[in-house]
């Protein structure tokens, strides 16, 4: 079978698909431009204060408990990339609160220009936090818009008798916790008082591991994250709940970051034009590689040519950015009323999410023995649906796009 599309580099799709040799430049520009799109937030914390169980909740990556995935990038900071290969967000560990010799300004200077939300993690009984105010003070009088989410961990700290979790909407309501509460309230408060306009949220969690024996491990993991999609950037941080969301299911937890990493590079590829080794197409076969080694099988000819054979005729053009631009138009009406670059950055990464969601569809099918074909041209056809309005408002950029480097 030949396949001669308009605007559209077969070859390297396929080479990039059915050729597992690594080549460092194209994967080293690929991680590179997703990381100019993927915000950074700033955990400020002591040691043992809960940063790397916020990190493995949100994500769903256990290496992050273990420290596994982090390298440095100040003296004392790391910044762990999730996923590695191409990251839709950034966590910045800083290290050394309390330390005398501790200077923020090493820090500061790193995300000054991302757009970002800061976390400061504390146990939620242990009152003195002076190191972690003192850095914020600081961060608040140079940059007085940046919100602030206070993270109050080991909330079972302040429970009597070794009880399990309340009700969440009890936790400030509960007789029984009157200790509890009071320590809550009145941390808030300290961290309340910041100088600045910037957004101020206080969210209580208890993010444990399952053999510590509470019946939710992950208590409070849900306001934490309806916080960061209010103050992250731009408010539209939507993308960090379908992250922790899927991060609950085995497999697509696997599976749906590396979906919106690569959509995310797609798009910024469309949207800013450059001289570089990386196209769409070669985006999208590497997509495809990824994902069949997540689920323990290789593509051959003949599994390639079926999975696009089944996605339908219009959809076998999915790469062509003229016709990219039609198809979504005839499923998604609204469109029409986008144009030029973003338009087409928004339209690769609709068009690279929904070929990976139809690729996870047939490799399942494959997996079980199950052919679908059907199945996986209605996924394809969902899924450009959905992400197109995804991604529409940043004209493929990650809903939670900032700027700068780290």
């Amino acid at each position: 079978m030949q396949w001669k599309l308009p605007n559209w580099d077969w070859k390297a799709f396929r080479d990039a698909v059915l050729r597992p040799e690594p080549v460092p430049a194209i994967d080293a520009e690929i991680a590179a431009r997703a990381r100019e799109q993927a915000p950074v937030l700033w955990l400020l914390g002591k040691v043992q204060s809960g940063k790397t169980s916020i990190i493995r909740a949100v994500t769903g990556h256990p290496d992050a408990g273990i420290g596994l995935g982090f390298r440095p990038c100040t003296a004392r900071s790391r910044v762990y990339d999730f996923p590695e290969d191409v990251p839709i967000v950034r966590f910045l560990d800083t290290r050394g609160l309390g330390e005398v010799d501790y200077d923020p300004a090493e820090d500061l200077e790193l995300v000054a220009r991302r757009a970002h939300a800061v976390l400061a993690v504390v146990r939620a009984m242990e009152p003195e936090q002076s190191a972690i105010l003192e850095v914020l003070h600081r961060v608040r009088r140079e940059h007085p818009d940046w919100p602030v989410i206070l993270v109050q961990t080991r909330l079972h700290d302040g429970y009597p008798d070794g009880r399990d979790h309340p009700p969440y909407a009890a936790l400030t309501t509960d007789p029984a916790l009157e200790n509890l509460r009071r320590a809550l309230q009145t941390q808030a408060a300290a961290f309340a008082d910041l100088p600045g306009q910037g957004e101020f949220v206080a969210v209580p969690v208890d993010l444990t591991r399952p053999e510590e024996g509470f019946t939710d491990p992950e208590y409070g993991l849900g306001a934490l994250v309806a916080a960061l999609d209010r103050v992250c950037a731009q408010a539209r941080a939507g993308m960090l709940r379908e992250l922790a969301a899927a991060a609950r299911a085995s497999r697509m937890g696997q599976v749906h970051p590396h979906l919106l990493g690569y959509a995310t590079a797609a798009g910024i590829t469309d949207l800013v034009p450059v001289v570089g080794l990386v196209t769409v197409p070669t985006l999208q076969g590497k997509m495809l590689h990824s994902l069949a080694s997540l689920y323990g099988l290789e593509w051959d000819r003949r599994t390639l040519y079926e999975f696009l054979g089944s996605l339908g005729s219009g959809a076998l053009l999915f790469a062509g950015a003229t016709f990219t631009a039609r198809q979504i138009g005839k499923l998604v009406p609204v469109y029409g009323q986008t144009a030029g670059a973003v338009a087409a950055g928004a339209a690769s990464a609709a068009v690279t999410y929904a070929l990976g969601r139809a690729a996870c569809q047939y490799l399942e099918q494959v997996w079980i023995g199950q052919p679908d074909p059907d199945g996986v041209a209605r996924t394809y056809q969902g899924a450009l649906k959905e992400a197109y309005r995804m991604f529409r408002q940043n004209g493929g950029a990650s809903p939670l796009a900032g700027r700068g480097h780290i």
